[in-house]
């Protein structure tokens, strides 16, 4: 499958959505503008003749009600116009990005693979390891703590696996696979920035199949949407932003480190945003503490809230050192 990487500014949004990351998500945001655009059209126009209608036809005295059909062609060319229009959508850009996206899956030598499982309420994910092969897993082998996932301990080719909750690891630049599937109830997962979702069915596994641009490390998105900010803001607008540099008061201490968050609840953001400010600190240069995450698009229960994971990205050399310190360690019986 041929992917073409789109030249962008990683931290700008487009027409009412979030930035794209993605090498596909150019067209399904161009697919949402122009529908966008041919819906407002509509608005507008249906819109103006119901108000001539509301007027033209309005009851006065001595108006007689007219029971036989009005005979007109220009409601008959609109009809099929926008029906011509609705078509060209349907045929010029939603099927062909819909087959793309759904009929040609990469080939296996080249896509990097991962499971996701939702649960009430975390994402988990299984990676195969070094060797490139699943393990095997099974209901009889789960466990809420150290195997989320069922992965049988005695499967040879699981002992490289690596399981992960609420954290999604991806090297940019290569075509991932992600398979898709639930414990309990439906899911949905969903990575905005990436333009990607698909349900999670218990019972089955979805394949989806996309590629983050090169370039779209989390460290360079960090940097790309760093911000600057009055301390006079809110707390809720910056509570999953982190400082990027040290700010310190007149005698030198520090009031907000590199790398430190405004405080987990409005009480203590709203405090230090009042210490900054009494410090004669004006405004800070903040950065997301992590800008990718997945969500659950689902009403999956009472604490659907919560079902979130972190998204790491990494380029080629840093994916590989995440997966050497991510492996299982090998437990050398003779020391005990």
């Amino acid at each position: 499958m041929e992917l073409l990487a789109q030249a962008t500014d990683f931290g700008v949004y487009g027409r009412w959505t979030p930035p794209d990351i993605s090498v596909h998500g150019h067209k399904i945001d161009q697919l949402i503008t122009i529908v966008h655009y041919f819906m407002a059209v509509l608005f507008v126009a249906w819109g103006i003749f119901f108000v001539y209608c509301l007027t033209r036809f309005r009851a006065r005295p001595g108006g007689r009600a007219e029971y036989h059909p009005v005979k007109g062609k220009t409601s008959k060319y609109a009809e099929v116009g926008v029906a011509i229009f609705e078509a060209i959508l349907l045929l010029g850009f939603s099927m062909p990005a819909w087959a793309e996206y759904k009929n040609d899956p990469p080939a296996k030598a080249e896509r990097y693979e991962v499971r996701a499982i939702g649960e009430q309420f975390q994402w988990n994910f299984h990676y195969p390891g070094p060797d490139g092969v699943f393990g095997r897993t099974s209901a009889e082998f789960i466990d809420t703590v150290g195997n989320t996932i069922g992965l049988d301990p005695n499967d040879p080719a699981g002992k490289d696996d690596i399981q992960k909750v609420g954290e999604l690891h991806l090297p940019v630049g290569k075509p991932i696979y992600v398979r898709i599937t639930s414990k309990d109830v439906i899911h949905s997962f969903d990575i905005p920035t990436m333009r990607v979702k698909q349900d999670a069915i218990p019972g089955m596994e979805i394949p989806v199949w996309f590629q983050v641009q090169e370039g779209a490390t989390t460290e360079n998105l960090k940097r790309t949407m760093t911000e600057e900010f009055a301390t006079t803001k809110s707390w809720y607008r910056l509570r999953h932003h982190v400082a990027v540099e040290d700010y310190r008061d007149r005698s030198g201490q520090v009031v907000l480190a590199a790398g430190e968050g405004l405080g987990l609840n409005l009480k203590m953001g709203e405090a230090k945003l009042k210490q900054l400010h009494d410090a004669g600190i004006a405004t800070i240069k903040m950065q997301p503490a992590n800008p990718l995450e997945v969500v659950c698009a689902q009403l999956c229960g009472n604490s659907h809230f919560k079902m979130k994971a972190q998204i790491y990205t990494y380029d080629e050399a840093g994916y590989a050192a995440w997966m050497e310190s991510a492996k299982p360690q090998e437990v050398d019986m003779g020391d005990f």
